[in-house]
This record gives C-alpha cells, structure tokens and sequence, in this order.
C-alpha cells in the first residue's frame, strides 16, 4: 500500500465519505511539526490524493494517531448514546406504566 492509498483510507475512515480532505487538513492541523494550527492548507491533502505531490514524512506518523483519537470520539459517543438510550426506554416505560389499562373485548 503507497502512502498516498493510506492517506485514502485514513481520510475515508475519519469521514465516512469520500469527502475527506478538509477534514483530514484540519487533523493534521493538531499535528503539524511546527506546532499545532487550526488546519494545513487542504490543497495538499488533495495534492497528496492525486499524487501529485508526495505524502510529508510527518503527516504520514500523524495518521495512526489521528485515527486512534477519531476512534476514541467514536467509542465516547457511542457510550453516551447508550445511555441516553437506556434513559428514554426506563421513561417510555414509567409512562406507559401510568396509561389507564385499554378495554377489554367487547361480548
């Protein structure tokens, strides 16, 4: 796998799309060797999608830990939405513990 396919399947895992490069340009950002900034200029994440320029040494070691911190997001929200999940179904069911009992069959 080239750099420039890792560069591809990091930005398509960040995003889900194939929309990735703003994304992945304000990620390396966070990283870039010269201290972190808002974001690199997305025209070399493109560049480096094309091929058209090479990869830099230093955003290649940036995507492992990019994506292990997407991956902690992901794991976060998941655990929220699990809960908040849990919260709803134990109201649904306070509630519907309150409904009057339907009718019975009619003879």
């Amino acid at each position: 796998m080239t750099p420039r396919d890792l560069v591809a399947l990091a930005g398509r895992a960040l995003t889900g799309t194939d929309d990735w490069a703003k994304a992945l340009a304000r990620e390396l950002g966070r990283h870039h060797p010269d201290g972190p900034r808002e974001t690199i200029d997305p025209r070399s994440v493109s560049r480096w999608r094309t091929g058209a320029m090479e990869v830099l040494p230093w955003a290649m070691a940036a995507l492992p830990t990019i994506l292990r911190d997407h991956a902690t997001e992901l794991d976060d929200e998941a655990d929220r939405l699990r809960a908040r999940a849990g919260r709803l179904l134990d109201a649904a069911a306070e509630i519907e513990a309150e409904l009057p009992e339907p009718p019975g069959p009619r003879r």
